[in-house]
């Protein structure tokens, strides 16, 4: 499905970041797994106040692909002040926009298959 190639994948975070000012959003979409499988099309984001692994990826559900954003487990505690804490908020919202944007071109796709 294209949903899962690489390119497509890098395009559609491009187009996100583009028409949403969202270039102080860490994305990268890594180079591996590309081949069909849950673990296909993986974006990673690097939050700017926190450590933690946080990457979105598609899993089947219900037949059909679901966009899931995973935190990986943390080893150490996270203290925020305010400016840092109001800086997680933005990136997750951002995060969850960005998750939704996937959701949105994955469906279009699915529909004209």
């Amino acid at each position: 499905m294209p949903y899962r190639d690489r390119t497509t994948v890098e395009r559609w975070v491009n187009e996100y970041i583009e028409s949403h000012s969202a270039d102080s959003l860490g994305v990268a979409v890594l180079d591996k797994n590309f081949e069909a499988g849950p673990n296909s099309g993986i974006v990673v984001v690097t939050l700017r106040s926190a450590s933690t692994i946080t990457f979105l990826h598609p899993e089947i559900r219900q037949g059909l692909p679901n966009w899931v954003v995973t935190f990986e487990e943390r080893n150490e505690t996270l203290d925020l002040d305010d400016a840092a804490l109001r800086q997680l908020a933005e990136d997750l919202m951002s995060l969850a926009e960005l998750r939704s944007f996937l959701q949105q071109k994955t469906d279009a796709v699915v529909l004209t298959h």
